[in-house]
């Protein structure tokens, strides 16, 4: 018979226990280390995760999730009408109308997705510094609802002083998919800012920005094409718009942009 071991190894050759040895008598494994006990009691940690801006993410993709199971259609029309005119005019046609539950909350989806853009870049930029960040977010949210609500207002407005309600509609319907399209594209560019850590932030504020200016070039190019081919729409009226209203407002944030990041 071969002899029966003598002794139980625990964790190495090192550190041996007798086997007939009472274990409750011998040395704890977790005495006798170089590692310093800070608290007699276990401590929460705490991260620097915006629990806010993730509860928003949430939002924008349930809405995004309802579109496209329950309306799929009409959300690869809007997708398209955008730079096809004929599904454009079916759009109109069909009166995607602010008072549609698809517009509403694609209207929805753009506020919170473009709001957020905005948010996180200047948090990122340090435009925010003393500030909350749920009012900035809020006080984002206010301004651009107001400022494309009024741009089609504006819009609408001169159609009909200028008895021309028709080319105005079809403008005011590309301001409208051009939101819609911008908070489509804008969810995934959001959602990376706020999770992907080891990419720079700075990757993603400026894939935003080429997708703002790429969408805003279509958007004014379908406007040209709309003011020229309308024998009631003046050319000079035209580019005064043009000018004012929808490149200057974006020249002075460009700039105001370039020398707070300087």
């Amino acid at each position: 018979m071969p002899n029966k071991p003598t002794h139980i190894s625990i964790l190495s050759d090192s550190v041996s226990v007798p086997a007939n040895t009472d274990t409750l008598q011998t040395n704890s494994l977790f005495e006798g280390h170089l590692l310093n006990k800070n608290a007699e009691n276990p401590q929460l940690h705490f991260t620097d995760f915006d629990f806010g801006v993730a509860a928003l993410l949430l939002l924008a993709f349930i809405l995004f999730v309802w579109l496209y199971a329950a309306n799929r259609k009409r959300l690869d029309q809007v997708i398209k009408a955008f730079y096809i005119n004929r599904y454009a005019n079916q759009l109109g046609r069909d009166e995607l109308s602010l008072g549609n539950r698809v517009s509403i909350f694609l209207s929805v989806l753009f506020v919170i997705t473009f709001s957020l853009f905005i948010s996180q870049s200047a948090n990122y930029y340090g435009f925010n510094k003393d500030g909350s960040e749920l009012l900035f977010f809020i006080k984002t949210t206010m301004v651009v609802s107001l400022v494309y609500g009024l741009k089609m207002v504006i819009v609408r407005f001169f159609g009909y002083v200028f008895q021309n309600q028709k080319d105005a509609g079809e403008y005011a319907m590309m301001i409208f998919l051009f939101c819609n399209i911008l908070g489509l594209f804008l969810l995934p560019i959001v959602v990376c800012m706020a999770f992907v850590r080891d990419v720079s932030p700075f990757v993603f504020i400026y894939s935003g920005l080429s997708l703002f200016v790429f969408l805003l070039f279509i958007r004014l190019l379908r406007g040209v094409v709309i003011g020229f081919n309308s024998i009631r729409v003046s050319k000079f009226y035209l580019f005064l718009y043009l000018c004012s209203l929808e490149i200057l407002p974006f020249v002075i944030i460009i700039k105001l942009f370039m020398l707070n990041t300087k």
